[in-house]
């Protein structure tokens, strides 16, 4: 007990907080979908008290073997302005169930870690951001229509996911250039602290779905050996059924897409103007 290990800390609290996320998960399908049976939730709600408890626990054990009395004050303030700690709350925007108290921890436990370094701090910072960062990307659909938006082009859908982002993950950006000799790669939007890059491409008919993925095997090559981006999205939105998921997938393996690109599909409405026929 005379010495703190940081590691092993840091590996319990986030080994409690997948737990809960995973129980998160679970019940806001059932609240969602009704997905499941209402003793399983009434278990998943349980289970997930219990999974804060521990973290919230080994949390109040570190500050106070550290000695630091403040911040172990401040978060008991923190913890106990909640109702209860299994509180669940709806994230404004992005539309997702989310534990304020399990945000609280993360932030003492990243305050507690942030001098050291870890061995695999960065994987599991990673790993739950990116699960926010997908179910957002593949919300673009609903949160273009909760937005009254019908775009008619990539930009417009682009944009406002931009702005949602950004409320999310305060540090995204746009089009910052990658150089290479014969051109310059702008991803649309990055997310710094997650090394993440997400391209749109809009597709309103069934050429366009076979050039798309073109244009994002394009982005690959230009993206490759990237020190900035360490993850990619190619986001595809089509105001029709031109393609499956599958088929994306598929063509990716086919053409031996680097595992560090992930396609997803969405449908919305809107669609390209026509372009109208000059006066004669």
């Amino acid at each position: 007990m005379d010495q703190f290990d940081f590691n092993i800390f840091f590996n319990n609290v986030n080994l409690d907080i997948s737990r809960t996320k995973s129980f998160i998960q679970e019940i806001e399908d059932f609240k969602r979908y009704g997905n499941g049976y209402t003793e399983q939730n009434d278990l998943n709600e349980e289970s997930l008290s219990e999974a804060i408890d521990e973290a919230k626990i080994k949390i109040e054990f570190a500050l106070e073997f550290l000695g630091l009395h403040t911040l172990l004050e401040s978060f008991k303030s923190e913890i106990s302005s909640f109702k209860h700690e299994g509180e669940l709350q709806w994230a404004p925007v992005i539309d997702i169930l989310y534990s304020p108290v399990i945000w609280t921890i993360e932030k003492y436990l990243n305050a507690v870690t942030s001098h050291v370094k870890l061995e695999n701090k960065e994987d599991n910072h990673y790993s739950g951001d990116l699960k926010i960062l997908e179910r957002i990307l593949k919300g673009t659909a609903k949160l273009l229509r909760d937005s009254r938006i019908e775009p008619k082009n990539e930009a417009e859908v682009r944009n406002e996911i931009y702005k949602i982002l950004i409320h999310v993950f305060p540090d995204t950006v746009r089009e910052i250039p990658i150089s290479k000799i014969s051109k310059s790669y702008k991803p649309d939007i990055g997310i710094k602290k997650l090394k993440t890059a997400i391209e749109y491409k809009f597709v309103d008919s069934p050429q366009e779905a076979k050039t798309s993925i073109g244009g994002v095997f394009e982005d690959i090559k230009g993206y490759a050996g990237s020190e900035d981006w360490k993850f990619f999205y190619a986001v595809f939105y089509m105001t029709e059924n031109f393609l499956t998921q599958f088929q994306i997938e598929e063509e990716f393996k086919i053409s031996d897409v680097p595992s560090n690109w992930k396609p997803i599909l969405v449908f919305g409405n809107g669609g390209r103007e026509s372009k109208k026929s000059p006066d004669k």
